[in-house]
């Protein structure tokens, strides 16, 4: 009787815990990603983030997000020492889109953050003065949902 006890106990056991490892949600469990899911325990491969297109080229480009994180870098020939640059946002719900370039000293010039619901939804200007060459342009957008663009030039005679 006591060995039947012992073995029913035992198969009890062994079912109810393959059920609880069954029934684990499934989800995107990466904290980055548009579609984070916070009750997620298996996480199944369905994660999406921000898309950042960045074109070298012209120094430009746009982002859209649904309120993930993401970084994207690209290089920019910059013959002069200063740059002009605009950025905006249309974001839905929230987030924010930094933009941030280092002249080929590798010194930042500037460091703009445009924040949903957050003073202005676009900035532009110009960089603080730096060294000519091959400059790098950084976009993060952080819990972004949303899209922007940004835009960078060599600096004018305005700057």
């Amino acid at each position: 009787m006591k060995k039947t006890a012992f073995i029913a106990a035992i198969l009890f056991l062994g079912v109810t815990s393959m059920t609880f490892t069954a029934c684990k949600k499934k989800g995107c469990m990466d904290t980055n990603a548009n579609n984070y899911n916070d009750k997620a325990k298996k996480d199944d491969g369905s994660c999406t983030y921000p898309t950042i297109n960045l074109n070298s080229a012209t120094g430009d480009g746009d982002v859209t997000g649904s309120g993930g994180t993401a970084t994207g870098t690209t290089t920019w020939s910059n013959s002069n020492t200063q740059a002009e640059y605009a950025m905006d946002i249309t974001a839905g719900s929230g987030g924010s889109m930094n933009l941030t370039i280092k002249d080929a000293a590798g010194s930042t010039v500037l460091n703009k953050t445009l924040t949903k619901g957050v003073g202005d939804d676009s900035a532009s200007g110009c960089t603080a003065a730096g060294t000519a060459g091959t400059w790098s342009i950084t976009i993060t957008v952080t819990n972004f949902s949303g899209d922007g663009s940004y835009s960078v030039d060599p600096a004018g005679i305005g700057c």
